[in-house]
């Protein structure tokens, strides 16, 4: 009796251990998507040099979900993580305010598109370790009466945008003086308003300001000397992969960024401005 006690009750423990099992599999992102050998990853596809849209293949591009190719710093690491993951890169081309409820919704797996882990976006998202760290900067035309600024007073009556529904909103309004306008979804957008003369400039990430500078030959950037320039969050100075809430992913690619340095993050980030379109 003792025997067949013990046998049924070690047929249960496996029994758990299969259903626990399989339950772990079931909340598992990186089960799922290794299931599915694909790595869906969410970005605007129009904010070079960390994402932007081409319509051949190059040698760092990938696919997009909806037609043509995806290129560029964020490309480079979705492609990195679905390297270590065994799958390939799908990019799914989204409006920037679109990305958390995809996320949310499951429509992707990870947003990999310059974005900044504030408060407001742990809320709703899980974000990895930076895979970037930016300096801020205000893109002006060349004959602008601001571009020799050295400090944020220089900018005082200055109408300077942002990106809608992004934290660079809260900069501006560092600036005396200034008038704080956002009704612009993109990039390309902020950068026509520039170029016509629409706003006197727009805040962004340096290694932006390198790109729009370098695409346009109108328009260059402005950084400003210590201690005169933007107070900044460490949350808004840096770029985070989001993840789903609770998603394994998180460790997981945290193991990945770890093994990247430095060295080799400034030379992918040099690599993406010289390689974006229009850049001749």
């Amino acid at each position: 009796m003792k025997k067949i006690i013990s046998i049924i009750a070690i047929l249960s423990l496996a029994l758990c251990l299969v259903s626990c099992g399989k339950k772990e599999e079931e909340n598992s992102d990186i089960a799922a998507v290794k299931k599915a050998g694909v790595v869906r990853v969410g970005m605007e596809c129009d904010y070079a040099p960390f994402n932007w849209m081409v319509t051949d293949p190059t040698d760092t591009s990938e696919k997009i979900q909806s037609g043509g190719y995806a290129d560029g710093y964020d490309v480079y690491f979705s492609r990195m993580v679905a390297e270590a993951l065994g799958v390939k890169v799908e990019v799914v081309k989204l409006e920037w305010e679109g990305l958390t409820l995809a996320l949310e919704a499951g429509t992707i797996d990870l947003i990999i598109a310059g974005m900044s882990p504030t408060p407001e976006r742990k809320v709703t998202v899980d974000f990895t370790d930076p895979y970037y760290v930016g300096e801020k900067c205000i893109i002006v035309r060349k004959d602008s009466k601001y571009v020799n600024a050295k400090s944020l007073e220089d900018f005082s009556g200055a109408l300077i945008t942002h990106q809608h529904n992004n934290a660079f909103g809260e900069l501006i309004d560092q600036i005396p003086g200034v008038t704080n306008d956002d009704r612009y979804s993109d990039t390309p957008r902020m950068v026509v308003a520039v170029e016509s003369g629409e706003v006197d400039g727009f805040v962004d990430e340096v290694s932006v300001g390198m790109s729009v500078a370098n695409s346009n030959p109108d328009l260059t950037y402005v950084v400003f000397e210590q201690g005169k320039g933007f107070v900044v969050d460490e949350s808004d100075s840096v770029n985070a992969i989001g993840c789903r809430k609770g998603s394994d992913l998180v460790d997981f690619i945290n193991d990945v960024l770890a093994k990247v340095s430095e060295d080799e993050r400034l030379k992918l980030m040099e690599k993406a401005v010289i390689n974006q379109p229009n850049n001749e």
